[in-house]
């Protein structure tokens, strides 16, 4: 209640002050198809989808916001409405010093297709559906300099409402420094459910074309799903159990080249130790096609490994190539992510076109398999392809 009392403060206060408030809204609306895999872990069907986000950004002074109406529908499904007040921040200057209090989102990654410094609220990368990234608890104090910053923050995961098993709370030390062509970020970080989190990146770039960084972070706890079941212990063992386990790793490197004409590529690889390998990967795939064969509610069991799929990176090793193209109005793009332990492919073409000044009409389409071993192809859907529109004003 106390959230939606605010909601209506602000309403109020931007109704009756618009000199001294300045807004803008963002308008997204999908409307798409969901073809169903063969995986046996998922009891999915081919179906429609339609979602619409009316976004709210205002701000007044030092204060800003951001609150989302969220709508998503679902062919079959219940249809789901939320209110999520993403960002509500307060900026300003303490003894020559930057303080921020509120929620905000907090992305302090420099690559592309994964971010090991996304370590308060894990977003999504690249999200062909509509997607509502939740900013987190901080209060930090920042001191600049002339090539530099040092921060010291606090972060509280739990006023994120979609953040389910995400929560911690901790602080953190952060160090910036920009030299010549290059730059580099330090940050240690200590929360309530991970313990020690060490992380840094470092981004440079040498001629008209190119650019290379690397980020990597190192986690002291980390829990993950794991899978018990195998033919011999059916029904006596619980089929999934979430087990803590140390000392998780995460890294990346990567290089962007750009040319004159507009084209853009990114190739980016990471490894991600906390993933399952690809012995442990099979297992699951063996006793789910074990169970889908079995009579009863024995077969039913086989749901139960979805469970395993909750982690940021499915595999171990990742490969990814993007490509991108500005050509005036028209903006094309190309992601392939690849998983060279067992053959899965996952690749997505987008299309925007920019029919009038801040609105854009849209297409997306992405492809979910490759060897009929991956992990990949376990997944719910083969396919997805959607149209959007999405517009400011």
């Amino acid at each position: 209640m106390a959230q939606f009392a605010l909601i209506w403060l602000l309403l109020l206060v931007s109704t009756f002050s618009q000199a001294a408030w300045q807004q803008q809204w963002q308008l997204e609306l999908d409307a798409g198809f969901a073809s169903a895999s063969n995986s046996p872990v998922f009891a999915s069907e081919d179906q429609g989808f339609a979602d619409a986000a009316l976004r709210w950004f205002p701000q007044y002074g030092n204060l800003q916001a951001q609150l989302v109406a969220l709508s998503q529908n679902k062919q079959k499904q219940d249809n789901q409405h939320d209110l999520i007040f993403a960002e509500l921040f307060w900026k300003t200057e303490v003894a020559e010093r930057d303080l921020l209090v509120g929620k905000q989102r907090i992305d302090l990654g420099v690559s592309y297709g994964f971010r090991p410094l996304d370590m308060f609220l894990p977003y999504r990368r690249n999200p062909v559906a509509i997607q509502v990234e939740e900013g987190v608890g901080v209060l930090s104090l920042s001191q600049f300099s002339g090539s530099g910053e040092y921060a010291l923050f606090y972060t509280d995961s739990y006023l994120a409402t979609e953040s389910e098993g995400l929560q911690q709370r901790g602080a953190g030390l952060r160090w910036y420094q920009l030299s010549n062509n290059s730059e580099w970020q330090v940050l240690t970080y200590y929360d309530n459910k991970r313990a020690l989190n060490l992380g840094g990146t470092w981004v440079t770039t040498f001629g008209d074309a190119w650019e290379v960084h690397a980020e990597s972070r190192y986690q002291q706890h980390y829990l993950r799903a794991v899978s018990h079941l195998n033919p011999d212990n059916i029904g006596t063992v619980s089929p999934v159990s979430e087990q803590e386990f140390k000392h998780g790793f995460q890294a990346l490197i990567g290089m962007t080249w750009a040319n004159l004409n507009g084209d853009n590529l990114i190739l980016e690889y990471w490894f991600d130790n906390r993933a399952l390998n690809q012995q442990e990967w099979q297992n699951v795939a063996d006793i789910s096609r074990y169970l889908e064969q079995q009579n009863g509610g024995i077969s039913q069991l086989r749901y139960s490994q979805g469970e395993v799929f909750n982690g940021q990176n499915l595999v171990q090793h990742n490969l990814m190539l993007h490509w991108h193209r500005d050509i005036e109005d028209w903006q094309p793009a190309f992601d392939l992510m690849l998983a060279p332990e067992d053959g899965g492919v996952i690749a997505t073409a987008r299309l925007d076109y920019e029919f009038s000044q801040g609105w854009t009409l849209g297409a997306r389409l992405r492809y979910l398999g490759g060897a009929s071993s991956a992990v990949y192809s376990l997944l719910p859907e083969s396919k997805i392809g959607l149209i959007k529109l999405e517009g400011y004003f």
